[in-house]
């Protein structure tokens, strides 16, 4: 009796579980297995920031160590942005500046030589180079700087008037006069007045005309003024001898 009541129980759960089955040559089940399963809605996407998002980011890591006085972690900040991108030059120049800040000119020449190998043309690069060389009296290597590249003169003042007192300092004042004249057609300017004065006084040229524009400027200096003055007088009586 009781194998007989087991076999009953097997034989009717069986019959039950074969009702549940699918009918699998039913053309709907068929359907439904040939259909692929809908995609998922959860994508996953890459964040990549930008170029310009983390070179403001190196340097804004930069500023902030600079203003706790930690100089070190500054200068790692942007030279590991300058690896990765050796193109930003404004970086380059901020790197190159607490270089030679800190007393390692050597470091900062080199750093902006590199951006010049890269980017011969840019202004910014030898104009801070040409600055560290004429620091260093070495105004002949200045003016070979700055003469490797002619950016626009209007945009470039301070660059042309560096040019113009490297070429007069090394003795190039055929050069240097020809820049002073470009560069007082852009603008009056004592300084440029008595560049081309004492260029004109070193050839053997009337400079009073130079001279007395200056004089008659506003931004010049005093010890530059009373050097003016007294050139002025000085030649004006060896005039009336």
């Amino acid at each position: 009796m009781k194998l007989t009541a087991s076999l009953l129980l097997v034989l009717t759960a069986a019959m039950a579980y074969a009702d549940d089955q699918p009918d699998w040559n039913d053309p709907v089940w068929a359907q439904v297995m040939a259909t692929p399963p809908a995609a998922s809605e959860l994508s996953i996407s890459e964040v990549t920031v930008s170029r310009a998002d983390q070179l403001a980011e190196a340097e804004a890591t930069a500023n902030a160590a600079l203003a706790t006085g930690n100089w070190m972690q500054a200068e790692q900040q942007l030279n590991d942005a300058l690896a990765r991108y050796p193109d930003a030059h404004q970086l380059r120049l901020k790197l190159a500046a607490l270089q030679y800040g800190r007393g390692a000119p050597a470091q900062a020449k080199a750093l902006l030589q590199q951006g010049l190998e890269l980017a011969p043309e840019q202004a910014g690069l030898r104009l801070t180079l040409a600055r560290i060389l004429a620091n260093e009296h070495r105004h002949a290597a200045a003016w070979q700087v700055l003469k490797q590249a002619e950016p626009e003169l209007a945009q470039h003042l301070d660059y042309y008037a560096l040019m113009a007192e490297a070429g007069r300092r090394s003795g190039r004042c055929e050069d240097a006069m020809a820049v002073y004249h470009r560069l007082l057609a852009q603008q009056n300017s004592g300084p440029w007045w008595l560049g081309l004065g004492l260029c004109q006084r070193s050839l053997g040229q009337n400079f009073t005309h130079a001279f007395e524009q200056a004089q008659a400027s506003v931004d010049l200096g005093v010890a530059s003024l009373q050097f003016v003055n007294q050139q002025l007088e000085q030649h004006g009586t060896t005039q009336t001898h």
